[in-house]
């Protein structure tokens, strides 16, 4: 057996079990699973749903949590009538990781000359751009931004002489790096994004602005977690969130937003490690924050507000394995309320409505909410793992009231059946 990128989860489990040289009684005893619940995940009759199982399992087979998942997405280019041509993100990956290994400590020792003054004003309308990219899910069109930017951000912070000048153009690098992170996150690479993040943090750090460290610290808290760190993403976002209550009472609409982001990180941490109660606590302190806020803001990028915590309320429980809650919740959550600038929001709570419909069995309702979230953001239906293994899942299982839709969005994704 030859393992592929689009090899499943339970394929990619019984490649590495053979290769231990395991029996599957061996691999689900040491996981605490019936034979049968691993049968079943090895042969596709049943997912993977959640996080820390799929790092249990690692642990079992003895290798890092990444070889179970799935690698970079490969796409074609396609065409939509609201996006224009999509999927193309990952054409640009290697001009992304050759502005990131060339502007940095080695820039000196490779001859990069200063190509003159950087036009700050410019590189500012660029990063905005990208996070406008980013909350939209429109990685294509953000992308070929990333290694200009990049590059102008390294030439910035070398020009700048004043202190005032090194503040801003160490932030722009903090905010370069934390929008590079999460694109390449998004499109499933898995040591770049880790690169970014520090170099974000780092530079964040040289600013001393508690939001934009704070802002840093969110985004590693994500490739931790990704990373099957699950301890770390917790204690990350919780110490920065720290940090910032220590000036709680004369804390501005930005400082709430960032402190509640934060906050949430630390609930998806610890519904990652199953801790109930530490996931209780943490929305307490989430929902004051936003109702301290009173509406939804985007501050620093962070779409915090009543409207985003009911949101995570779904996914939290989801995560903790109630897929029929996380159903019920989901038609409390006022999706209207969100502006079309953050497509990524309403998009990212379909696809979880779909996966708990889909965990349920419930095949129709959840290829609805797929179709729902493609006219949002298609490109986010592209660059998510989880979309791949529904469809995937479906087309194995495929019912013929669902056949035509089915097919039409499995082909459109990439998802051959």
């Amino acid at each position: 057996m030859r393992l592929h990128d689009e090899a499943t989860v339970g394929q990619r489990v019984a490649y590495y079990r053979r290769r231990r040289g395991y029996s599957q009684a061996v691999l689900s005893g040491l996981v605490g699973r019936s034979e049968e619940w691993l049968s079943q995940i090895e042969r596709g009759a049943r997912d993977i749903d959640r996080l820390s199982t799929i790092l249990e399992v690692a642990k079992a087979l003895r290798i890092v949590p990444q070889r179970l998942l799935p690698g970079p997405f490969h796409t074609t280019p396609r065409q939509t009538q609201q996006s224009g041509t999509i999927g193309t993100a990952p054409d640009v990956v290697p001009d992304i990781e050759t502005a990131m290994l060339r502007y940095d400590g080695i820039a000196g020792l490779v001859g990069i000359t200063d190509p003159g003054p950087v036009n700050l004003g410019h590189l500012e309308r660029q990063v905005e751009l990208s996070f406008v990219c980013s909350q939209t899910e429109q990685w294509s069109r953000m992308a070929p931004l990333v290694p200009g930017m990049i590059a102008d951000s390294y030439h910035a912070s070398r020009q700048a002489v004043t202190d005032a000048e090194k503040r801003r153009a160490k932030t722009l690098e903090a905010l370069v790096y934390r929008v590079t992170s999460g694109m390449l996150d998004r499109l499933g690479e898995p040591r770049l994004p880790w690169v970014a993040a520090e170099r974000s943090m780092a530079a964040a750090e040289m600013t001393e602005d508690p939001l934009l460290i704070a802002g840093g610290a969110w985004r590693l808290a994500v490739v931790l977690r990704h990373s099957g760190r699950l301890t770390e993403s917790t204690d990350v976002p919780t110490a920065a969130a720290d940090a910032l209550r220590r000036d709680d009472r004369n804390a501005t609409p930005e400082h709430l937003s960032v402190y509640g982001s934060l906050m949430l990180k630390g609930a998806v941490g610890a519904a990652s490690v199953n801790d109930h109660s530490a996931v209780r606590d943490y929305l307490s302190e989430v929902e004051r924050t936003a109702e301290r806020l009173g509406s939804d803001r985007n501050d620093f990028w962070f779409a915090f507000g009543p409207t985003n915590v009911s949101i995570h309320r779904v996914w939290l429980a989801l995560e903790l394995g109630d897929p029929s809650q996380a159903i019920d919740l989901a038609d409390a959550v006022p999706l209207d309320q969100l502006p079309p600038e953050l497509a990524e929001r309403r998009v990212s709570h379909l696809i979880t409505v779909a996966w708990a419909y889909y965990l349920r069995r419930r095949y129709r309702e959840a290829l609805d909410a797929l179709t729902e979230a493609r006219m949002a953001a298609p490109e986010q239906l592209i660059f998510t793992g989880r979309v791949h293994t529904m469809l995937s899942g479906m087309l194995r299982r495929e019912r013929r009231s669902i056949k035509h839709d089915l097919r039409e969005l499995s082909e459109f994704v990439g998802v051959a059946g």
